[in-house]
């Protein structure tokens, strides 16, 4: 693929989706084809972004003054349909794609078995990728503990389209079940039957055997996928802020990151403090004749202590995002200032936009 992945991670509550918002407006501004894909359940990019209802096909995004051939539409995963989208995309037939889509195991499958959400936000990966469409997309994950899944979904995918295991799955069914077993199936067929019931066996196994045609291609793109997330062309941006829990929970996923081999961009860290543009003690004028004097003393000395903490609180920062960028081969790390109002809607998301990094420094 020649488009360009950059994966956002981070902790809860560390303005991620905000973030990874503006990252891909600052992009789209630089005269990008753009996507911002979330996959978190949470409606947090549709909030930033302040464009109302998004979901699973590309919304786009009606920025003003974009360079000409630029873009950015967002979505938010629907894993459930991405799964019927991708029934319906590689089903061999319409009898087939049929069969599988009214299927009630299917049901349960696409809906509430583990990892694949998970699984389907690396579909939706592969699509946009592949589609032509973009240059650039930029993914918002879940939290970090939650993003883990997310990584390890096509390793499991692949193994689980591994050959050996559906030919177990897709043995012929029969009226009374799962036929598991050429000889002597009999007793396992009547365990399964009074734990799960016939007719549960039943779907089950038809399901699996109209899957049967599908699972190469679940098991190839589950290959590329995995390859995909380790290529030169993908970078993983870890989204942070300068508070200890929110910098353990980074370093966390960066050791997972390292052992993975998976390719780190640098940090995006939010909520930086900013040194005080005054180079001394702010000055004051002629007390109020309102103020006592001892208030009025109290409140110039606590005044002109703020600067000096300021910059004690600056330079404690400096060191710990020192200390964090070690961890990663001094990986770059951006600082994003606090910012005086809260980021709702495009001119807010500019404002974040404007400390972000290139695409070209993110794949340096």
């Amino acid at each position: 693929m020649s488009c360009r992945m950059i994966i956002c991670c981070g902790s809860g509550g560390v303005g991620k989706t905000t973030t990874s918002a503006a990252l891909a407006i600052r992009l789209a501004r630089a005269g990008a084809r753009v996507a911002v894909l979330t996959i978190d359940p949470a409606r947090r990019l549709a909030d930033a972004l302040s464009v109302g209802e998004i979901g699973n096909t590309a919304f786009r995004v009606p920025i003003p003054d974009l360079p000409d051939g630029a873009i950015l539409d967002a979505m938010m995963l629907d894993g459930k349909r991405t799964f019927d989208e991708v029934i319906e995309r590689f089903a061999s037939t319409p009898e087939q794609r049929d069969r599988i889509l009214r299927n009630h195991y299917y049901r349960f499958v696409s809906t509430r078995l583990a990892g694949a959400h998970e699984y389907m936000a690396m579909e939706k990966l592969h699509e946009l990728g592949a589609s032509g469409r973009y240059d650039v997309v930029v993914l918002d994950t879940p939290p970090s503990r939650h993003a883990l899944d997310f990584l390890a979904a096509p390793e499991k995918m692949a193994n689980l389209m591994d050959e050996g295991v559906m030919r177990w799955l897709v043995l012929p069914a029969s009226r009374g079940g799962w036929k598991m077993i050429e000889r002597g199936s009999e007793v396992m067929a009547q365990v399964l039957s009074s734990m799960l019931g016939e007719r549960t066996i039943t779907d089950i196994a038809e399901f699996f055997s109209a899957f049967q045609s599908l699972w190469e291609g679940f098991r190839e793109r589950s290959i590329s996928v995995r390859n995909m997330l380790r290529a030169p062309t993908t970078r993983f941006v870890l989204v942070t802020t300068p508070a200890p829990g929110a910098r353990a929970e980074a370093l966390h996923f960066l050791e997972v990151l390292q052992r993975s081999h998976m390719p780190f961009g640098g940090f995006l860290v939010n909520r930086c403090a900013t040194a005080p543009v005054e180079p001394g003690p702010p000055h004051f004028g002629v007390r109020p004749h309102d103020v006592d004097e001892h208030r009025w003393s109290e409140l110039v000395t606590a005044l002109r202590q703020v600067p000096e903490r300021r910059r004690r609180t600056v330079a404690a920062q400096d060191a710990a995002l020192d200390a964090l960028r070690s961890r990663a081969a001094h990986a770059p790390a951006w600082r994003i200032p606090e910012l005086d109002t809260e980021v709702h809607d495009l001119a807010g998301l500019d404002r974040v936009a404007a400390w972000l990094p290139s695409a070209e420094q993110v794949f340096r």
